[in-house]
C-alpha cells in the first residue's frame, strides 16, 4: 500500500524552493523524527512555511468532483474511491493541516484525487516517506511557463 502525506505549502515558498523540493522533504521527513528540541524547532518551521486549507470547503469541493461516480463513496473527512474495473483503490483523509492518501493496485484512483486537489489549490506538496518519492501536485515550472504566456 502506498502512503502519501500532503501540505498545502505557502506560495512564497513554494516560489523560493521551487527546484529544490527535496530541502522541503527533508524538513518533513525530520520533523517526523524529530524529539525534543529539534522537535520544537522543526514545528515552528513546518508551520511557518504551510497554510492551512479549510477542511469543509474541501471536502465539499472533492465531493462536488466526485459524487456522480459509483466508484466514490465519502464519510466525515474521508473521501474513497474504490475502482474495480480498474483494480485502484484510494482513500484520502483530510486532517486540519494535511491530509492522508493511502492507494493499492493501479494507480487511476490515486491520480484522480491528485487531479481534483490540483484543481482546487497550486502548492499542494506530496510526500511518501518510505520510498522518499515527494513532487508538486501542480508543477511550479508549468505554472510559471503558463502565467509568462499570458502576461501575468
Amino acid at each position: 500500500m502506498r502512503k502519501y502525506e500532503i501540505v498545502l505549502i505557502d506560495e512564497e515558498v513554494a516560489y523560493m524552493y521551487s527546484g529544490m523540493e527535496k530541502k522541503l522533504f527533508q524538513l518533513f521527513y525530520e520533523h517526523r523524527h524529530a524529539h525534543g528540541n529539534l522537535k520544537q524547532i522543526t514545528t515552528g518551521q513546518v508551520q511557518y512555511i504551510t497554510k492551512d486549507f479549510y477542511q469543509s470547503n474541501l471536502d465539499h469541493f472533492i465531493y462536488q468532483y466526485f459524487f456522480h461516480q459509483k466508484d466514490y463513496s465519502y464519510s466525515k473527512h474521508t473521501h474513497t474511491l474504490n475502482m474495480v474495473k480498474e483494480q485502484s483503490f484510494a482513500r484520502l483523509t483530510l486532517f486540519p493541516k494535511k491530509m492522508i492518501l493511502f492507494a493499492s493496485g493501479g494507480i487511476d484512483a490515486e491520480t484522480s484525487f491528485f487531479e481534483v486537489l490540483r484543481r482546487y489549490q497550486s502548492f499542494f506538496l506530496a510526500m511518501n516517506y518510505e520510498t522518499n518519492k515527494y513532487g508538486w501536485l501542480k508543477p511550479i515550472q508549468v505554472m510559471n511557463i503558463m502565467q509568462e504566456r499570458s502576461g501575468i
